[in-house]
């Protein structure tokens, strides 16, 4: 059976129950649930306010300004909470929790302080292994760079070797058909200059032998006929005698030149002086046409004598026509010419094999406006520049630190008919 209170007797209850008290003894409560920096505070009408509060020392210190900024404003100002304390629907007191702003801040920054420590450990060893792991599947990008600049610099024999890699080893597979490719047609292009270059020296072969077993022939009996006339007319028709004589001189001269074509297009000095010596020739003829306006001179290393014979002739030619074309447009004062042989060294060396190297250089303007074309070279440098696709060999025009130009041509030996051992 319920118990009914009289209303006395309830009030009297009432009287006598002391909140502040039971409030005191929630303090081992308070002490677990409560954070640092924590007040709890109960006010009782008509009593003093009692409170519980817990201290606070951060681990790390104060949160930055920056970080106390951003958070308050992220979680709102309000630090205060109040809640009544009712018995039978009458409020006898009132809760309030407050929190110090700076400890909720610190406590917060302690933690993401940490979360970040943790997760920028976590993206550095992530960035460090991504880093490995991209590295090792790129590592063979080398090699393909390596060999664009091989295959850039005249190395067509240069190939890619397979990769794990799909896309690398297609890229493998299309740089070494590429590869291929050229290596063949610079192979039948470098054949077919040798071809026309060999047919344009048999020709010009056949025109000095032309020239020198039918018109020499022809000039020297017109000579001879001349001379013949001015000895009768000498006795019989004095006034015959000038022409005559005029006609004498004409031939002449016209031997003369026809000596000097015959010998441009023959070279036979090449084959009975030798390499060396048609050079120094060579290197006379431009300083007396220079008359010490430009001064030519000869450099040479190794045994030119080594050089095969069939390639002396091309070897000249590119010499001529280099200190030519720098008579006629550098405008220069000094023009060097260097012709080097490099034998390859063995035990024991293999004959006919090593590197030729023959070089004009110049202190003049350069290569002159002028004289380029579409192709960039005049064409005199476009004949040495046949002559050395036929050969093997690479070109160089390039420009002097100073001023000038340096016309370089470097020609393997073994790429020549003849020369390999």
């Amino acid at each position: 059976m319920p118990i009914a209170f009289h209303g006395g007797l309830r009030t009297a209850l009432e009287k006598h129950f002391d909140l502040q008290k039971r409030f005191r003894q929630m303090d081992p409560f308070l002490d677990q649930v409560m954070s640092p920096g924590q007040c709890v505070q109960f006010n009782e009408a008509g009593k003093d306010a009692i409170s519980s509060c817990l201290g606070f020392r951060s681990p790390v210190g104060e949160a930055p300004a920056w970080f106390s900024a951003v958070y308050q404003r992220a979680v709102g100002g309000r630090m205060t909470y109040q809640r009544p304390v009712a018995y039978q629907g009458r409020v006898l007191g009132a809760v309030f929790v407050s929190t110090n702003p700076s400890a909720v801040t610190a406590r917060a920054w302690s933690e993401i302080s940490r979360m970040l420590a943790l997760s920028a450990a976590t993206i550095g060893a992530l960035g460090i292994l991504v880093y490995f792991v991209v590295e090792r599947a790129l590592r063979p990008t080398r090699d393909v760079v390596s060999g664009l600049n091989r295959l850039a610099a005249g190395d067509l024999k240069c190939r890619l070797p397979p990769f794990r890699l799909a896309e690398l080893q297609r890229i493998s597979h299309v740089f070494n058909d590429l590869a291929n490719t050229l290596e063949v047609a610079t192979s039948e292009r470098a054949d077919l200059a040798r071809r026309l270059v060999e047919a344009r020296e048999q020709e010009r072969r056949h025109l000095a032998r032309v020239l020198h077993d039918e018109l020499a022939q022809s000039l020297s009996a017109m000579s001879a006929t001349a001379a013949s006339i001015k000895v009768t007319a000498s006795t019989d028709c004095p006034s015959l005698v000038p022409e005559a004589q005029a006609l004498t001189e004409t031939a002449g001269n016209i031997m003369k030149g026809l000596r000097r074509t015959v010998q441009e297009l023959r070279l036979q000095e090449i084959d009975d002086d030798g390499l060396l010596t048609s050079l120094e020739g060579l290197i006379g003829d431009h300083n007396r046409r220079g008359c010490g306006k430009t001064r030519f001179s000869l450099e040479t290393h190794g045994d030119l004598n080594t050089i095969p014979p069939a390639m002396t002739v091309h070897i000249f030619y590119i010499v001529q026509e280099g200190l030519t074309n720098a008579a006629k447009h550098a405008q220069a004062a000094n023009v060097r010419a260097v012709v080097r042989i490099d034998l390859a060294q063995g035990d024991p060396p293999r004959p006919g094999a090593g590197l030729v190297e023959a070089t004009v250089e110049d202190d003049g303007a350069g290569l002159a406006h002028e004289i380029r074309r579409e192709t960039g070279f005049g064409l005199g440098l476009i004949g040495i520049r046949e002559r050395t696709l036929a050969l093997g060999g690479q070109m160089k025009v390039v420009p002097r630190p100073e001023k000038g130009l340096i016309l370089s041509v470097i020609i393997p030996v073994t790429n020549f008919p003849g020369a390999a051992s």
